[in-house]
């Protein structure tokens, strides 16, 4: 779905669902749809006296509440407790992570830096507001951006999330794939150095020398259980209107990377830097990236770094549903899968052998017949 990109200034963006604009994004549904959420709309309102009653009219408590119980809901997350066990299968019958970790990638320039800062905000928000930012955030292009892998618990002294952050992606997918297939098939550590085949001598010497700070801590290697796909949403808006196709391209090829899927399952997108743009502009680049990566809306996540009830209920809602599919991920247990192969195979071998007895069935009644005819035959001759 292409089009002109429009005016790419920075647009004031509203901070409630109450917006006046006429194409609402599309959004992941989730927290909100269980908790009721006033529009905001106070017109035909009645007027009255008591702040709490009037409180409850215009739906900023029943807004509180939902939010409230949105986060609470990922703080009492613990690996293994939202499972949903296929046929008999338990959740013990699975291999359960210790932490479930959800792995960051993204092209350069694609906020996943801020967007850690911006999930672990909305957590900070009741625990210290005063809380400094956690991911080092890049600014200009001068700077070498996140080399080194870092691991952030969500939230902040939580064993149930781990967020990993990584070095921007090259340009050349073909390039990016050897360390993505080590990460998802071999897991991820907290302080390994990322160098691409493009870092000259000089490059790699400095972070190599940066990186031995990281050599005297015992980090653990974590199984990859989800992947979230960070794009920015203003260079996916400017290649919409132009003939140079190469950005679009090169997500799509990047996100069907089979190793970063699970299955049949793909990764989340964000949708970052929704700030700089208008709504229209922002439903624009949702429905490009829909239609390009062929998914859904609803796996596409749009969370720009203004800080507003909307956004955080966005951030919740993304949580939630990488949970959901990490956890639909979780390996079995050797000793569960075998049982379960077992029965399967002597099912499989039990149909088999029915199946053998109809032929048989078949065969007879066939050599039956044709004894019969034999018989009459000999009569009649």
């Amino acid at each position: 779905m292409g089009g002109g990109s429009g005016d790419l200034s920075p647009t004031s963006i509203p901070a409630s669902p109450s917006s006046s604009s006429s194409e609402p994004l599309p959004r992941g549904r989730g927290f909100a749809d269980y908790v009721p959420v006033s529009d905001g709309d106070s017109e035909g309102c009645c007027i009255c006296d008591d702040p709490e009653v009037a409180a409850l009219l215009d739906g900023s408590q029943f807004q509180h509440r939902s939010l409230r119980e949105a986060k609470d809901l990922i703080r009492r997350y613990k690996p293994g407790c939202w499972i949903e066990g296929v046929g008999d299968t338990k959740g013990g019958d699975y291999s359960v992570p210790d932490t479930t970790t959800l792995l960051l990638v993204g092209p350069r320039g694609a906020g996943k830096s801020a967007l850690v800062n911006r999930i672990t905000r909305v957590f900070d928000k009741d625990d210290d507001p005063f809380a400094p930012e956690r991911a080092q955030v890049s600014y200009n292009s001068k700077s070498n951006g996140t080399s080194f892998v870092r691991e952030y618990k969500i939230p902040r002294n939580s064993n149930g999330i781990c967020i990993c952050d990584t070095r921007s992606l090259s340009r050349n997918p073909e390039k990016d794939f050897k360390i993505l297939q080590r990460w998802m098939t071999k897991g991820i550590s907290h302080g390994e150095m990322v160098t691409w085949d493009t870092d000259d001598g000089t490059k790699i010497k400095n972070l190599k020398a940066m990186g031995r700070q990281y050599s005297f801590l015992p980090c653990k290697t974590r199984k990859v259980n989800f992947v979230i796909f960070v794009i920015d949403g203003l260079s996916v808006l400017k290649s919409i209107g132009s003939d140079n196709k190469g950005y679009m391209d090169m997500l799509h090829e990047t996100f069907m990377n089979p190793f970063l899927s699970f299955g049949d399952d793909k990764p989340a997108v964000v949708v970052t830097h929704g700030d700089r743009l208008s709504f229209q502009q922002r439903s624009q680049v949702q429905n490009e990236l829909a239609e390009t990566l062929a998914i859904p809306p609803q796996q596409i996540f749009d969370i720009p770094g203004s800080d507003d009830y909307e956004t955080d209920m966005v951030v919740l809602d993304m949580l939630r549903y990488c949970i959901q599919h990490a956890e639909q991920n979780f390996s079995m247990k050797l000793n569960n899968l075998v049982e379960m192969h077992g029965r399967e195979t002597l099912a499989e071998m039990m149909a088999r052998l029915m199946g053998l007895d109809a032929v048989m069935d078949v065969t007879i009644v066939f050599l039956c017949a044709v004894a019969l005819l034999l018989r009459v035959s000999d009569n009649l001759l």
